[in-house]
């Protein structure tokens, strides 16, 4: 029991930072991770042996990183990114028109190659990659203000806090699903511990493609798993942001 306490409180002493550290299968160095088994006990089944590190306390423990990487990235990239928008909607003119172009500029290139090369600048820390994401972000955000303040309020009226964040409340919620993607992928590939997913297929294929011995080693649990949770709570923020908005994301200009 307390083993499997330490999994979820502290699963950086088994070496599980986050998601992609799930992904190193490396046979006969470090740990390797062995597929659930209900057969064994609930012990095995959440807790950890030896050599093996079990799916469901590993997973919940790494989710720490991700999850806070993506809101932390979620909140600076909306602050950031209304308080520019609001700020050239109010001062309008030639600074309106500058930050629209410059914005459009970023938000029409591949923003993932943007936060990539952000994050070379700022290098692959947990930090570096909250700046990385921010920065690739905050122009939607600039964008939707701009529009929001246009057709809300006008230059001479009022803006209520109270309907600023209904307003943008839906994409908020979009957004933490599609950051959360974007944070699989930078930990998925490589880029936080220069360990690239490509480096273990040659580890992985070690198994001699044999199905029976690849079900049995854990490696497509570690794999799948994690990406099917990703994949449906990326869903369902979507699906949920979807209501919210009437059916309709217009914002995204």
């Amino acid at each position: 029991m307390l083993v499997f306490v330490l999994d979820i409180v502290y699963p950086e002493y088994l070496g599980v930072h986050n998601l992609s550290t799930l992904l190193s299968f490396r046979y006969g160095n470090g740990i390797a991770p062995h597929s659930p088994s209900l057969s064994s006990g609930w012990e095995l089944y959440l807790g950890t042996t030896y050599d093996s590190i079990m799916l469901l306390p590993a997973l919940l423990g790494s989710l720490k990183f991700d999850f806070t990487v993506m809101l932390a990235s979620l909140l600076i990239s909306s602050v950031a990114g209304i308080a520019i928008g609001f700020t050239a909607a109010k001062i309008g003119g030639g600074y309106r028109k500058a930050i629209i172009y410059i914005t459009k500029i970023f938000s029409s290139a591949p923003y993932i190659l943007v936060m990539l090369l952000v994050l070379y600048v700022a290098r692959p820390m947990e930090i570096g990659i909250i700046i990385a994401i921010s920065t690739g972000w905050s122009p939607f955000y600039i964008l939707r203000s701009i529009k929001f303040f246009d057709d809300n309020t006008g230059n001479r009226q009022q803006y209520s806090y109270k309907k600023i964040l209904a307003g943008f409340a839906p994409y908020f919620i979009t957004d933490l699903g599609a950051i959360t993607g974007v944070v699989t992928i930078i930990t998925y590939f490589g880029f936080y511990f220069h360990n690239p997913f490509i480096v273990d297929i040659g580890n992985i294929m070690y198994l001699n493609g044999n199905i029976s011995t690849f079900i049995q080693s854990g490696v497509w649990w570690v794999i799948i798993f994690p990406l099917a949770f990703i994949t449906v709570f990326i869903g369902f923020a979507a699906l949920l942001s979807y209501e919210l908005n009437g059916g309709t994301d217009d914002a995204t200009i």
